[in-house]
C-alpha cells in the first residue's frame, strides 16, 4: 500500500506494544492449561468444534471466539496468496483453520514468514499444536493484534476477528482515541470489536497485499459502518464484498449472517467493486466462476457510506413500488418512531396479574405488551389483553413513580437482593428500580421477524417493551392512521424495507428505529380525499378477516395493493 493511502502507518506507534518472539507468552505444556482444557492436549490435533465443546461459553464469549467453516477458509486463502506473497498474517489465529488453509496453498513459497496472533493463550495452545506436524516456520504471539506493534506488512492477511460487542470491549473508550489519533479515523462509538481489526488490518498491508476477513454483514447498513466504510472507499483499499444468504449460519453459535470483506492495496483509482451474494457455503466458488446473477460490480462513487450498501448486493429481487419519488417522504417527516421500554430485567420488571395481586402492587404498575407473539394480528384490542390475563400471561410493567409504598419497597428490596440493581440498564437509572417513560404509541412495528415486518395498531391503548418500535404520527387524525398503518403492511412497503432492514444469521431480520424513520411513505398530500377513506375502509376490513378469514384477508390486502398504483 502506498504512503498516498496510509500515511499513518510512517508515525510511531507510542501505544502498541512490541511482539514477543516466536512462542513466547503461549502456554507450551499441558499443565499450564485449565482443567477444561487438558482434554484438548490428548490428540495433537484439535477441530474448531472439539475445542468449542471443551471451552466453557464463557471463555468463548470473553475472546469472542466463533470459527471459520474449512471450506470458507480455503476460499478466503485462495484469493490472498499469490506466487509473490513472502508475508502472512493472520490476527487472531484461534484453532488455526485460516493459517493451515494458507500452508496448503500450492503457491505460497515455503520461505514465507508466517505470523499470527491470539490474545487467548489457551486457543493459541491449541494451534500450536495442530500445526506442528506440517513443518513449517510460524510465529504465533500470545497477544492482542489491536496491541501489538506489528514487525512488517504484509503481503496476504487472513482473519475472522474475534466478535465483541462495543459494550463488552476491554478499554473501549482507550481503543477508540487511540484509532482516531493513530490513524485519523473516528469511529462510530457502537463499533464492535471487529471493526477496529478492519482497520489495523487495511492499515498493515504491504504494496501489493491482500486481506479476506470474515465479519457479519451488520456494519454495511447499520450506522456504525459509514466511518469505517468511508475509510476503505478513501483508501481505495475495498476489492470485494461476498455476502451469504442471510438465512444461512456460518458460524455456529452466533445468531449473525456473515460476509467476506476483500481488501487490495495495488487497485487502480476508481476500479469496480465486485459485490457478490451467495446463497450458502456449499455453493461458494471463485468469484469469476459465480453466476452472474450474483455478482454486480460497482463504481467506489456509487457506494455513499452512509448508504444501507445490502441494497446493492445481488439478491432476491422483488416488484419496485409504484410511487413516484416525489410522493414519497421518510416516515420521521410524518411520525417519531422510537424504541420500547428497555426495562434490564424482565424477570422483574413484569408481572402476571397474579403476581400483582400477590404482591400488592396495583397502584405500581400498568399493563403493557412485553412479546410481539402477544399481539399477532394487524390490530390489538382491549378484548385481547382481557384473553391475555385470562391465560395468566406476564402483561404489568412495574411502574413506580413517588414515594415508595411499604409493598413496593417490599419488592424493591427483594429485587435489590437478586443484584437487579447492578443490572447494566437499572444502575444506569436514578433509581434503579424507576420505569423508562413513554407515551403510549397508536402504532407498533415489530423489531425482529423472520417472516416479514408487522404494523399493528395499538387499539387497546397500552405501553410496549422493545419488542416493537413505537410510532407517534405528528397529526392525531385517525384516517390518516389507518391509511399509514395500510401502507406500512403492504407489499410495497416491505420492498422498501428490503433496503433498511438489518439481517443476521438464520434468515432474521431487524429494524432500528432510525432505519423505519428513514422508510419512504407516501405523504398525506399525494393521497386524494376519496382514496384515503377507500384504503382506511378496507384496512379495517382487512384487520377484522386476519382474525379468522384469512382468504378474504388475503384480498383485502391485494385490493390495497392496487390502490395505491391510482396514486
Amino acid at each position: 500500500m502506498s504512503s498516498r493511502n496510509v500515511p499513518a502507518m510512517h508515525r510511531k506507534d507510542p501505544w502498541s506494544r512490541p511482539a514477543p518472539a516466536s512462542g513466547s507468552g503461549a502456554f507450551s505444556h499441558a499443565n499450564h492449561l485449565p482443567v477444561w482444557a487438558e482434554v484438548l492436549t490428548q490428540t495433537t490435533r484439535v477441530e474448531a468444534a472439539k475445542y468449542a465443546s471443551a471451552a466453557p461459553l464463557e471463555h468463548r464469549r470473553r475472546f469472542g471466539q466463533y470459527f471459520t467453516p474449512p471450506r470458507i477458509a480455503a476460499w478466503m486463502a485462495d484469493w490472498v496468496v499469490q506466487p509473490a506473497t513472502r508475508t502472512v498474517l493472520d490476527p487472531a489465529v484461534g484453532t488455526g483453520v485460516l493459517l493451515e488453509a494458507v500452508l496448503a496453498q500450492p503457491r505460497l513459497p515455503r520461505t514465507a514468514q508466517i505470523d499470527g496472533y491470539d490474545a487467548d493463550p489457551v486457543v493459541l495452545h491449541v494451534c500450536r499444536q495442530g500445526l506442528a506436524d506440517l513443518h513449517r516456520p510460524l510465529n504465533l504471539v500470545h497477544g492482542d493484534f489491536l496491541h501489538a506493534a506489528l514487525p512488517s506488512r504484509y503481503d496476504a492477511v487472513v482473519c475472522n476477528p474475534p466478535y465483541i460487542r462495543h459494550r463488552a470491549l476491554a478499554e473501549r473508550t482507550t481503543l477508540y482515541q487511540h484509532f482516531e489519533q493513530q490513524y485519523g479515523l473516528r469511529l462510530n462509538r457502537f463499533s464492535n470489536s471487529y471493526v477496529l481489526f478492519l482497520v489495523k488490518i487495511a492499515q498493515s498491508l504491504s504494496a501489493h497485499g491482500r486481506a479476506a476477513i470474515i465479519t457479519p454483514v451488520d456494519f454495511l447498513n447499520a450506522n456504525f459502518g459509514a466511518p469505517i466504510k468511508a475509510f476503505l472507499l478513501r483508501a481505495n483499499l475495498l476489492d470485494g464484498i461476498l455476502v451469504f444468504g442471510h438465512s444461512t449460519l456460518v458460524f455456529d453459535d452466533a445468531n449473525v449472517a456473515a460476509c467476506i470483506v476483500l481488501l487490495r492495496a495495488d487497485r487502480l483509482p476508481d476500479a469496480p467493486i465486485q459485490l457478490a451474494h451467495v446463497p450458502t457455503e456449499a455453493e461458494l466458488a471463485p468469484l469469476d466462476q459465480l453466476p452472474s446473477t450474483w455478482l454486480s460490480s460497482v463504481s467506489p462513487r456509487e457506494l455513499e457510506p452512509n448508504a444501507k450498501w445490502l441494497a446493492s448486493v445481488p439478491g432476491p429481487r422483488t416488484p419496485s413500488a409504484p410511487l413516484h419519488r416525489q410522493q414519497l417522504v421518510p416516515l420521521g417527516q410524518l411520525a417519531a418512531v422510537r424504541r420500547g421500554i428497555a426495562t434490564g430485567a424482565n424477570e422483574f420488571f413484569i408481572l402476571t396479574a397474579a403476581e400483582r395481586t400477590q404482591r400488592g402492587l396495583e397502584a405500581e404498575s400498568r399493563l403493557c405488551i412485553t412479546k410481539a407473539a402477544q399481539a399477532p394480528y394487524l390490530d390489538f384490542t382491549a378484548a385481547d389483553v382481557d384473553a391475555l390475563l385470562q391465560a395468566d400471561k406476564k402483561l404489568y410493567l412495574l411502574d413506580v413513580q413517588g414515594e415508595l409504598t411499604p409493598t413496593a419497597a417490599a419488592y424493591v428490596a427483594a429485587g435489590a437482593h437478586r443484584g437487579i440493581p447492578q443490572r447494566y440498564l437499572p444502575k444506569h437509572r436514578q433509581p434503579w428500580y424507576a420505569s423508562e417513560q413513554r407515551p403510549v404509541a397508536p402504532l407498533w412495528a415489530t423489531t425482529f421477524t423472520r417472516r416479514g415486518f408487522r404494523f399493528v395498531l395499538n387499539r387497546a391503548g397500552i405501553a410496549h417493551l422493545t419488542a416493537f418500535h413505537g410510532i407517534y404520527p405528528h397529526a392525531r387524525d385517525p384516517e390518516l392512521l389507518l391509511v399509514l398503518a395500510a401502507f406500512l403492511n403492504s407489499s410495497w412497503a416491505a420492498t422498501l424495507l428490503a433496503q433498511q432492514q438489518r439481517r443476521y444469521g438464520g434468515g432474521l431480520l431487524k429494524l432500528e428505529p432510525l432505519d423505519l424513520a428513514a422508510l419512504p411513505v407516501p405523504h398525506p398530500d399525494a393521497i386524494p380525499s376519496t382514496l384515503r377513506a377507500e384504503i382506511a375502509a378496507l384496512y379495517l376490513a382487512r384487520c377484522a378477516a386476519e382474525r379468522g378469514q384469512p382468504a378474504d384477508a388475503t384480498r383485502y390486502a391485494m385490493t390495497i395493493d392496487q390502490l395505491w398504483q391510482r396514486l
